[in-house]
This record gives C-alpha cells, structure tokens and sequence, in this order.
C-alpha cells in the first residue's frame, strides 16, 4: 500500500508540469507555484451525497452506470500496488461484475506525486474513450514506463492514444485540469480519510490497501445480496 505523504491533506496549489526536451533527452519538470491569494480550500463533498457527482472533472468509469454495485478505486499511477490491482486483480472482477451488470467501478484520481498528476492530465485530456484506455495501459506497463525517462515515456504512451506532441504539451500545462485533480483528491481524503493507495469504498465499504480478487468479490457478492441481488 502506497502512502500518503506526512501530510495527508497536502496544500492545494497550481502546479504546471512541463516536458522539456534537451539534448535529445526527454525530462520532465515539476514546477509548484504559490496558490494566488484568494484561492480556498475546496469544500468537502456532503456526507450523504455521491462524492462522484461532487468532482470537479469526470472520472473514468467501467461499468453500467445503473449497477447495483459501485466500487471506488483512489489510486496513483506511480503506485505499485495500484499497478498490481489493474493487472491481477482488475481483470477478474471486470470478467465476474463488471461485464455482466453488476458492478461499475470508478477511479478517481488521487496522486502521490507529480509524476502520476501527468499521467492523470493525460488521461483526462483525451477523448473518454481513449483516455481510459490510457489508463489502462498505463496501470498495464507500469513498471516499463516508471524504468525509463517518465517524460519520454508519458508523452510516448500518449501519442499511441492519438495525441499530437503539441497537444500532448498543452496538456501538460493544463493549470486548471490539474487543479481540479487536486480538488478531487481533497474531497476524496476529506470524505474518506485516505491514508494511502489503493483505496477502494463498495458501497460505502471502505477497503484500504491492496486486497486480491477472492477478498474483494467477498465484499461485492455482500453488498449485491444487501441490493437485493
């Protein structure tokens, strides 16, 4: 399980991330600047309403939007057990909930560091579609892309998607998306106290940390048998 930095709700600010080529040389740049003056903390999600439609951008989603079960997945694309869960654990419960109606699950978004908020701009600049397929691969190939030069990488794995290298570079500079990832990751850990990725919350169950197909279906066959299913 990945965890938080020391602080677990860190001070939202607007943080342009740049690719920078030198040399032939892809780097990738993180540039945190002061929140302006009259910046506030967003206000957290309502402890009885859905925490999805509170987001200020639109998550990726797998899933009838009408299943009886929603799991919510809070995951860093730099964390290895997030990694692992979108490899082994993911494609079973796609196979077993997800596909037949039963579950939809949703990520949102809530990274460690400014590596996986360029991965999150990316995918949240393409078209839906494409940008969960993104993150798809991203989660897939993690540790060849974390291995090599991550702006190389990125910006690589984003052209596959169809992104052009100007368009790739706008995303990245992107003040207000990267905001709004931040925004949501404050209402993620004001709603659910997250100390650490992944987290996942079925039906209002909160499972913290990696746990493998066979606990997690325990919990989704629990919560389809309360839904009357």
């Amino acid at each position: 399980m990945s965890q938080t930095p020391s602080r677990r709700r860190l001070p939202l600010a607007i943080v342009a991330i740049t690719i920078l080529t030198l040399a032939g040389v892809g780097a990738l740049y993180a540039v945190v600047m002061p929140a302006s003056s009259d910046a506030t903390e967003p206000e957290p999600a309502k402890a009885d309403g859905p925490i999805v439609e509170a987001l200020p951008y639109e998550p990726h989603t797998w899933g009838d939007a009408d299943a009886p079960v929603e799991i919510l997945e809070f995951s860093s694309y730099t964390c290895g057990h997030c990694g692992h869960f979108h490899q082994d654990t993911f494609p079973v419960l796609k196979e077993r909930y997800i596909d037949t109606g039963k579950a939809r699950l949703v990520l949102v978004d809530f990274p460690l560091d400014n590596v996986a908020g360029a991965v999150s701009l990316v995918t949240h600049c393409a078209p839906p579609e494409v940008g969960r397929k993104l993150s798809e691969i991203f989660y897939a190939d993690q540790q060849a892309w974390m291995t090599r030069t991550p702006a190389e990488s990125i910006a690589g794995i984003a052209r596959l998607g169809g992104m052009a290298p100007e368009d790739v570079d706008a995303c990245l500079t992107n003040e207000d998306l990267y905001q709004s990832i931040l925004d949501g990751r404050s209402l993620a850990d004001a709603r659910y106290d997250i100390s650490g990725t992944p987290t996942f919350v079925i039906n209002g169950e909160i499972l913290r940390g990696a746990h493998d197909a066979e606990e997690m279906s325990a919990v989704i066959d629990a919560a389809l048998e309360q839904a009357g299913e």
